[in-house]
């Protein structure tokens, strides 16, 4: 059976309500944090009730002998009814066919109280057997930007989680960068940035200020983001700056080598060069695009 992503949070809130927990299900994204994230959303509903195996394909580790004799045992488990028995499988679709064959018998016909949470990249890799035989569901971009957005608002309320859950991958970097920034720098770059046509000495000698390799990474990140904000002709969402008096070049290319720099100084900053000679050439590269 597959399922539209945007059921998810119906779904979980129906097996908490009626109890009745398929025993396959396929979860796909391209955001390995995303799906660590809908994996203990499931586990949630199970009050810490179960026992977890936990399985990686590409665990060259992993056998198959191992994986199926764990299966094997618990047709005969002693395990009390209230314990429930979760195997996750990490890269579903890189799974040997043998294994898979195996894995098949074993959804036809499930051990008692075990439930199977498969997991994939894409759900064109999974074998349509397997898939047939699974509850599906996918999460996007969005899915992944809405998750993390959610984390960092109930970790701390600010304007800028939408724009924080754009450019950050996972949320112990997002707060770990958010951390090196006040808030009140943030909101006067965007300010000086939406003034750029006029303030473009202002902000450069801004960032010249508080332009630090602690903050480096979030800085020049919400410059990218900003910059391609224009690039797209899209107004910024949840900005605390309502006024938008954009920079406009006379075409994109200086917004595009504005991004490319941006980029190109990210790539150095874990090299082990002097900061601020890093530093002074970016903002120099920055002051002749600008």
């Amino acid at each position: 059976m597959q399922a539209d992503q945007n059921n998810w949070s119906s779904f979980l809130y129906n097996l908490d309500k009626n109890g009745k927990i398929p025993h396959a299900i396929l979860l796909i994204s391209n955001y390995p944090n995303l799906l660590d994230s809908k994996i203990n959303e499931f586990l949630e509903i199970f009050e810490h009730k179960y026992e977890i195996f936990l399985y990686d394909i590409f665990d060259k580790n992993l056998s198959k002998q191992e994986f199926l004799e764990d299966i094997n045992k618990l047709y005969f488990s002693t395990f009390a009814d209230s314990q429930s028995k979760i195997f996750i499988l990490k890269n579903i679709e890189k799974t040997h066919i043998s294994l898979l064959n195996s894995l098949l018998k074993i959804l036809e016909d499930p051990p008692k109280s075990t439930y199977f949470l498969l997991i994939a990249k894409s759900q064109n890799l999974v074998i349509p057997t397997i898939v047939s035989r699974c509850q599906v569901f996918w999460f996007t971009e969005f899915d992944r930007q809405k998750d993390l957005k959610k984390k960092l608002d109930q970790w701390k309320k600010t304007p800028y989680n939408s724009v924080y859950a754009k450019i950050f991958s996972n949320f112990e970097t997002a707060i770990t960068s958010i951390a090196k920034i006040s808030e009140n720098d943030l909101v006067k770059f965007e300010s000086l940035f939406n003034n750029l046509a006029k303030k473009k000495f202002e902000f450069l000698i801004f960032l010249n200020n508080i332009l630090t390799k602690e903050n480096a990474l979030i800085l020049v990140k919400m410059l990218i983001f900003y910059s391609k904000s224009i690039f797209l002709n899209k107004p910024k969402k949840n900005s605390k700056n309502s006024r938008k008096e954009t920079f406009m070049p006379e075409n994109f290319k200086k917004i595009t080598k504005v991004m490319q720099s941006s980029h190109k100084f990210l790539t150095t900053l874990d090299q082990n060069e002097n900061f601020n000679v890093q530093k002074s050439a970016f903002l120099v590269r920055l002051n002749i695009i600008l």
